[in-house]
């Protein structure tokens, strides 16, 4: 498959904004919230963390950017409908990272915990995927239909760790500490829930353009 179809237009005149370029700039801003999100998980530095909602705001700024030109653009590389739906999706993946940092810091649930840290991997290859998927939409879109399948799969991937995971930890004694665990599961489950739901839409754009 060769490039995306462009609009009737845009085979006539060139886009003035590469849209392609700023998706995958926040697709890549996303992805290095994640990756801060693993490192907090896998050394409990708050460094970490810290970072997370910092890059979370550098992301809607991204988001506002691109919307903004798209709002003021009259020719888009593909409907502009499909560029601010993936727009608004790759900010609900690294809002729910962010979501993490805060539901731990609520509920004082240390990163350092092996089923956490399993689930944060996860959650970061499914979000290095879906930055390889936009690095590739517009110039080798079957391989970035390829890496939108494998996001998709790593939420097939997390759904399983997280059952077990959840299993393991009610059956530990300290309801407490069961209780506020499980939120932050089910937070991580949001994140990968938005991951799958993204390389989807993902999927859809490149079949309807293919």
């Amino acid at each position: 498959m060769g490039h995306l179809k462009l609009t009737f237009l845009s085979r006539f005149h060139k886009p003035p904004v590469n849209f392609y370029d700023l998706l995958e700039q926040h697709a890549a801003k996303t992805l290095e919230g994640m990756q801060e999100l693993g490192a907090w998980f896998e050394t409990g530095d708050d460094i970490h963390k810290h970072r997370v909602p910092e890059i979370e705001r550098q992301a809607d700024a991204l988001r506002l950017d691109l919307q903004i030109k798209l709002g003021a653009t009259f020719i888009t590389p593909f409907d502009r409908e499909d560029i601010f739906d993936l727009s608004i999706k790759l900010d609900e993946v690294i809002n729910g990272a962010k979501a993490i940092v805060r539901e731990m810091e609520a509920m004082d649930v240390q990163p350092k915990e092996e089923s956490l840290q399993q689930l944060s991997l996860i959650l970061l290859e499914g979000a290095r995927c879906l930055h390889n998927a936009f690095s590739t939409l517009k110039s080798d879109p079957k391989e970035a239909g390829n890496q939108a399948f494998l996001a998709r799969k790593s939420e097939n991937r997390f759904t399983k760790v997280y059952r077990q995971a959840t299993h393991e930890l009610f059956a530990a004694d300290d309801l407490k500490s069961i209780l506020k665990t499980y939120e932050v599961y089910r937070n991580m489950l949001h994140v990968a829930e938005r991951v799958d739901s993204l390389g989807e839409k993902l999927i859809h754009v490149i079949v309807k353009n293919g």
